[in-house]
């Protein structure tokens, strides 16, 4: 896709201003500083142009977020909505909670990532221009607009109760709530005591955060899973750039964020993308010939998290890659060619892919390694281990058993939880009167486990980088 950026002989502003003024958002992680390398677009996103400058962009994708799974029911008029606010998709579910049924559904990306794909590059954007409340405008318009969009599509509708989910640092930008102390160690969200809003005739109640890093979309999914009421030994582990874990043994939650990189959401890869329509999710060779799993079952564009890990899972299988996590001499130094995309571009798995793939699945296996050793029990001794979101939902739990992603938890305790966030949601608003009483005790329950400077955690990463301890 071709626009034409407009500007005038003297001026001063970068092609991402310029186009911002022209009511075109393009994200870029470095704002502008062309520290991407020219990475993210054919043109460097520093650039002050003193002309009319065309510039091409990919076609924007479809986006698929997981939703509930209930169909459509438009037979029963929703009371409630159902709000995940995800750092690239924002899912809406307008919702009957007296029948339990989806009357309306819809998914949009977040329109933050103008300033940034990742929360870091939103938080340092947002320490800096604070006052300007532009992230908090953007979200509240979007979601505004989405709103107003679906109610005039469905005279009619009255919704009395607005239920949010988020990680920590995604309310703090919908709320306004300055993130200053979010920006460094000890990494410390504001403190508040009231989340709970009024938008015109409807009762907003935003979910509540454990920690910096355990935000409210995992709140809603450990009360989905009843992490407030069990006694067993079980894990819910939310996947992506910060890998959420929380381990529930004997009335004692165990959390921690385990720094995986953008692997796992298709970032850093040659041939990344996101869970969208057409990432490559799964792979079956025959003989020499890669069989393709994709989402949505279309054409190939790009290889997503899941893809990946079960790309990864076959090099080990295959003797690509050595149980000391060392690239065999067989592995081409060009990478393996998985498929082509519909203009005939390879997509391609290289040996820095193997490497990023590595060090985000050890990260997660020695996160979820560290927590059992804290909580003095054996990885062997968890219950069930729920995989929340999108790479949970379209991951080979077998392949990611071979890599080590799940440590020593075998295949057969593995369960997809799905959007443990917006199910949470679902479940609450049936017993809304109990929701402070059990996110209080989940919180009391709560002891954040700082991987970064646990010494065992350091140790379980190195184990984790090689292949011989783990099967399927």
């Amino acid at each position: 896709m071709k626009i034409t950026i407009h500007a005038a002989p003297d001026n001063k502003k970068t092609v991402l201003d310029l186009a911002e003024e022209q009511g075109i958002s393009l994200p870029c992680n470095c704002h502008g500083a062309n520290a991407c390398g020219g990475r993210q677009y054919n043109f460097p996103c520093g650039m002050v142009p003193t002309q009319d400058v065309a510039i091409s962009l990919p076609a924007p994708k479809k986006i698929d977020a997981i939703a509930l799974e209930q169909k459509k029911d438009k037979s029963n008029l929703p009371d409630c909505l159902l709000i995940d606010v995800g750092t690239t998709t924002v899912a809406m579910v307008f919702y009957n909670s007296a029948k339990r049924t989806v009357y309306e559904s819809c998914a949009f990306p977040n329109p933050q990532r103008a300033y940034g794909a990742d929360v870091i590059s939103r938080i340092k954007y947002d320490v800096e221009f604070h006052d300007d409340y532009t992230l908090k405008t953007l979200i509240c318009d979007e979601i505004s607009k989405q709103f107003d969009s679906v109610c005039s599509s469905n005279p009619g509708l009255s919704i009395r109760l607005c239920l949010i989910g988020g990680n920590t640092t995604m309310i703090h930008l919908l709320m306004g709530f300055p993130l200053d102390g979010m920006a460094k160690s000890p990494f410390t969200p504001y403190h508040t005591d009231n989340l709970n809003l009024r938008y015109g005739d409807t009762d907003v109640c935003i979910l509540p955060w454990l920690s910096a890093f355990i935000g409210g979309d995992i709140t809603a999914g450990l009360l989905l899973l009843d992490f407030d009421r069990r006694q067993d030994a079980c894990l819910l582990a939310d996947l992506g750039t910060n890998g959420e874990l929380v381990l529930l043994h004997q009335g004692k939650l165990y959390t921690a964020s385990a720094a995986a990189g953008p692997a796992f959401e298709g970032g850093g890869l040659s041939c990344g993308c996101p869970a969208i329509a057409g990432a490559i999710s799964d792979i079956e060779w025959h003989r020499i010939k890669p069989k393709l799993q994709t989402i949505g079952n279309k054409l190939p564009v790009g290889i997503c998290g899941s893809g990946a890990v079960s790309i990864l899972s076959d090099l080990i299988t295959r003797g690509y890659v050595l149980p000391s996590g060392i690239l065999a001499n067989t592995f081409p130094q060009d990478g393996i060619l998985i498929s082509k995309t519909t203009d005939s571009k390879e997509i391609r798995f290289i040996p820095d892919d193997v490497r990023q793939m590595q060090l985000a699945v050890a990260a997660i296996g020695a996160g979820i390694s560290t927590l059992c050793k804290r909580a003095g029990i054996s990885t062997r001794d968890v219950s069930w281990l729920y995989l929340a979101g999108g790479l949970g939902h379209h991951i080979s739990v077998k392949k990611a058993v071979i890599t080590g992603l799940f440590s020593d938890i075998p295949a057969s305790k593995v369960i997809s939880a799905g959007n443990s966030c917006l199910q949470g949601l679902a479940a609450i608003c049936h017993d809304l009167p109990s929701l402070p009483r059990r996110t209080n005790l989940l919180a009391q329950a709560s002891r954040e486990i700082a991987l970064a400077h646990d010494p065992y955690f350091k140790e379980q990463f190195i184990r984790h980088m090689t292949y011989t301890n783990f099967s399927s």
